[in-house]
């Protein structure tokens, strides 16, 4: 069976030492057929790094959709493996998230993600919790095998290139994230997407509560501005409503501000929540005791600020 060709497209801002060690991860790979490294880097001051096919554009906030698609736009390759600049590789990544592609039904694959070694109790939560890509319990959920899906991130990715350029790529509508979520609704309309946890990839977790704050009032933003811009899934208004445990125990919330008694209540209430969802996984030797400790306060931390990300997207608009 032969390989297949594939431009692996890093998209990067000005973090040098995070992107040093990706590249030499994906220089080091284990694969039988040709790729490409493609890099685009939001910077001013270009440096093009040894062996790359190098895309500098200058810092203008642009966004991330906007620097993916100049990352498709310059791929020699109809396979396209993308992967964030703060992820480690192992040498056979870039086999085992293609290989799927063999079965021509197949237009997009997700790999595993997990967090790297030494990572600390409140960057494993943050992995058990989904974030990114599905975290820990996405891979573990998987059990070794593949899945469909309609939901792929593209910081451990592949695509057919001709698909990615039939449904438009990367929407610009989606300025604060969310863009390789609207992708992956667009591209399962034509055709299969799996997960796949063995082409598994070790992401840079925040690993702390004031970096988890900013990233979900980020990611409320986005989740705003795609309701508001049309181009989101039919009823993600309501999603959106669903999936906030802040608002649903709201009274405790407010009443916080008061007294700390209902601030411990809730957060009770979110550890017997979290209890029962991940119950299974609670023995499992790999992943720390003190992730469970923290998983709800890191929990409200992310619930409180997409909340607040979202409150700040209506505002904005209002």
């Amino acid at each position: 069976m032969s390989s297949f060709a594939v431009s692996v497209l890093v998209i990067s801002r000005d973090r040098r030492a995070l992107l040093q060690r990706v590249l030499s991860d994906l220089r080091a790979q284990q694969y039988d057929g040709e790729f490409e490294i493609v890099l685009v880097e939001e910077t001013d001051a270009p440096d093009a790094p040894e062996g790359v096919v190098y895309v500098p554009h200058p810092m203008k906030n642009l966004g991330i959709a906007y620097a993916r698609n100049l990352s498709v736009q310059h791929a020699k390759y109809d396979v396209l493996a993308f992967i964030d600049d703060d992820c480690r590789v192992e040498k056979n990544w870039l086999s085992n998230l293609v290989a799927p592609l063999h079965d021509e039904q197949v237009l997009g694959v997700q790999g595993g993600v997990t967090v790297p070694e030494g990572t600390n109790a409140i960057g494993w939560a943050e992995s058990l919790l989904g974030f990114p890509g599905g975290g820990i319990t996405r891979v573990k959920q998987a059990q070794g095998q593949t899945q469909s899906t309609q939901e792929i991130s593209t910081l451990n990715a592949c695509y057919r290139k001709h698909i990615v350029d039939k449904v438009g790529g990367f929407s610009a509508h989606a300025r604060f994230g969310g863009e390789d979520y609207l992708l992956a609704k667009k591209v399962a309309e034509h055709g299969k997407l799996l997960f796949v946890p063995q082409a598994m990839i070790r992401h840079e977790a925040r690993g702390n509560l004031a970096d988890i704050w900013h990233w979900f009032i980020r990611r409320g933003r986005a989740e705003m501005d795609l309701w508001r811009s049309g181009f989101a899934p039919e009823h993600y208004g309501q999603w959106m409503l669903k999936a906030s445990p802040t608002l649903k125990f709201y009274p405790f919330v407010l009443l916080s501000c008061w007294s700390v008694l209902p601030l411990l209540l809730f957060l009770a209430m979110m550890a017997g929540m979290n209890w029962w969802r991940f119950r299974w996984i609670l023995s499992d030797s790999d992943i720390p005791n003190t992730a469970w400790a923290v998983l709800p306060v890191v929990r409200l931390i992310m619930s409180l600020a997409t909340d607040v990300g979202r409150i700040k997207a209506w505002l904005s608009k209002a």
